[in-house]
């Protein structure tokens, strides 16, 4: 597990206690932590990407103080490619609020929003552990060109 004091170690957090708050959540009838804990989780995961791969891009570092998971999305691929999609972002980030604050825009979310949730967080984490890892192997293969430099 990463560490928890990083984006990546909250995101795995927060996915972790909404996909295993499935079975609390059918007892009481409310799946409204799971969504919301969903739109959590796949904020931080995409916020990993633009945290590690974007740090002197002041447009992506504002991005860390949003909660738009699509606009995350897209600075991500302006960089990397990726099927991920900007709808299914935009459709899971509208539970960050709408399921957690009372008002005219609160839903009530069922136990089909949960588990397409849990779905897009999947393949939100498949997508970022991909890129993150291409983005360490890069950095590696840099990190040895200069050591090879610094040889002559």
């Amino acid at each position: 597990m990463e560490k928890v004091n990083s984006y990546l170690g909250i995101a795995e957090n927060d996915y972790l206690f909404a996909k295993y708050g499935m079975d609390l959540c059918r007892e009481i009838g409310n799946f409204n932590s799971v969504t919301a804990g969903c739109a959590q989780a796949a904020e931080k995961y995409l916020k990993a990407v633009i945290d590690i791969a974007f740090p002197e891009d002041e447009d992506a570092v504002r991005l860390l103080k949003t909660h738009n998971l699509r606009s995350i999305l897209n600075k991500i691929k302006e960089k990397y490619y990726t099927e991920l999609s900007s709808k299914d972002c935009k459709w899971l980030g509208d539970f960050y609020f709408d399921a957690r604050y009372p008002g005219d825009n609160f839903i009530l979310s069922t136990e089909e929003d949960a588990l397409e949730a849990i779905r897009i967080v999947d393949e939100i984490k498949e997508e970022v552990l991909k890129i993150m890892a291409s983005e360490r192997s890069r950095r590696s293969g840099e990190k040895e060109k200069l050591n090879e430099m610094k040889a002559f």
